[in-house]
């Protein structure tokens, strides 16, 4: 099961998706707010909100479990969070572009990066309050700056996501509760995604998670669709 990031869809998936198709049944779901999938009012687009809605989906498609998870950008925060409340539902995580702005290294470079990034995502959060051409605009600028395509009807999922998932995200507290087999792939070229050393960002955790990098952005470029399709298929034969 695949799980796009904020702004996205399921269909960014495609080169993944047709390079494991042929052998395993794969799915690349919309989270909720995004794409095709519904989009409420009433939730607050937390991790929670996210991984419950993933949960449900697992099971409604009546998908063979344990799955391999696999998540982009706000998605690796989201597969995190079903591993650890159905830790029996997964089998392994492969994390692309995983967002950590929390449990980083004291270092001032570090903390400059995640107060800059911390700052235009509060910007972009208050745009409720601009006017609609003003809305508009940002919302364009968005695209450019991330590569995202936020529609008007998911610009609401788009920031609670932003706030409520992204800003408040506890990606460490998820790893230290689980037992799952964890590989996280970075870009090198990523402007969006801190990068500490392991040891120092994982701690005791490093030791059963396999971190890797590669030379990409915060795409899902086709080099990175055939490397997250490599770690797949290398994850399913090691656990079968």
């Amino acid at each position: 099961m695949l799980l796009h990031g904020v702004g996205s869809f399921g269909g960014v998936w495609k080169g993944v998706a047709e390079r494991l198709s042929g052998k395993y049944r794969v799915v690349a779901f919309d989270l909720l707010g995004f794409g095709v999938s519904p989009k409420p009012d009433w939730p607050e687009y937390s991790v929670d909100d996210h991984a419950r809605a993933a949960i449900a989906a697992i099971q409604r498609l009546r998908l063979r479990q344990p799955v391999v998870l696999v998540g982009h950008s706000m998605g690796c925060l989201v597969a995190l969070r079903v591993a650890r409340l159905r830790p029996r539902l997964v089998r392994h995580l492969i994390l692309y572009e995983m967002p950590m702005y929390e449990g980083l290294p004291a270092s001032r470079r570090y903390q400059v990066r995640r107060d800059l990034y911390y700052k235009l995502y509060q910007y972009i959060i208050h745009s409720p309050n601009l006017a609609p051409s003003d809305e508009r605009s940002l919302r364009r600028a968005v695209a450019r700056m991330a590569g995202l395509d936020v529609s008007k009807e998911m610009w609401r999922p788009f920031i609670k996501s932003l706030e409520h998932t992204i800003m408040r995200q506890a990606p460490l507290e998820d790893i230290a509760q689980l037992h799952t087999p964890i590989d996280i792939i970075y870009g090198s070229l990523d402007m969006l995604v801190i990068r500490g050393k392991p040891q120092k960002v994982f701690g005791e955790n490093a030791q059963r998670i396999q971190t890797h990098t590669i030379a990409e952005g915060h795409t899902i470029s086709r080099r990175a669709s055939r490397f997250i399709a490599q770690r797949v298929e290398a994850a399913v034969k090691r656990e079968a």
